[in-house]
């Protein structure tokens, strides 16, 4: 179901999320988990703007991958589903294990979090 979130309030969250992530690569790029958790949450929120322009339901959740599997299945790879997965143990494992430690560093992950926020920018447009 589409939650309560206006779509302004998801992009003003969603840019804060990328400005966090981005500050905290600045002053330490080995600040993992944390660069991690707000650039999961920018995706998020990305793809949940795209989901309510496109009037589409979604689940209460911090899960890409449930998020993405509401997009149209054309063009994605199993490297953005690995992506996604990676991105969505951010949301809430890191932030109470010890054990997960990302394949990227700080700035290869903002990299991969932009390009990807980009890729689903672009499912509903015409070929």
């Amino acid at each position: 179901m589409v939650r309560s979130e206006s779509v302004e309030t998801l992009k003003r969250k969603s840019a804060e999320d990328l400005r966090a992530a981005e500050v905290l690569i600045g002053n330490d790029d080995e600040l993992l988990t944390q660069i991690g958790f707000f650039l999961q949450q920018f995706l998020e929120k990305k793809m949940k703007v795209e989901l309510c322009n496109h009037k589409i339901d979604y689940p209460w959740t911090h899960d890409l991958v449930a998020l993405l599997k509401l997009f149209p299945q054309k063009g994605i790879s199993e490297d953005d589903k690995l992506f996604a997965y990676v991105m969505s143990r951010f949301a809430v494992e890191s932030r109470y294990s010890d054990y997960f430690t990302p394949p990227w560093d700080g700035r290869q992950m903002l990299e991969k979090a932009k390009k990807f926020a980009e890729f689903i920018e672009t499912f509903w447009e015409d070929p």
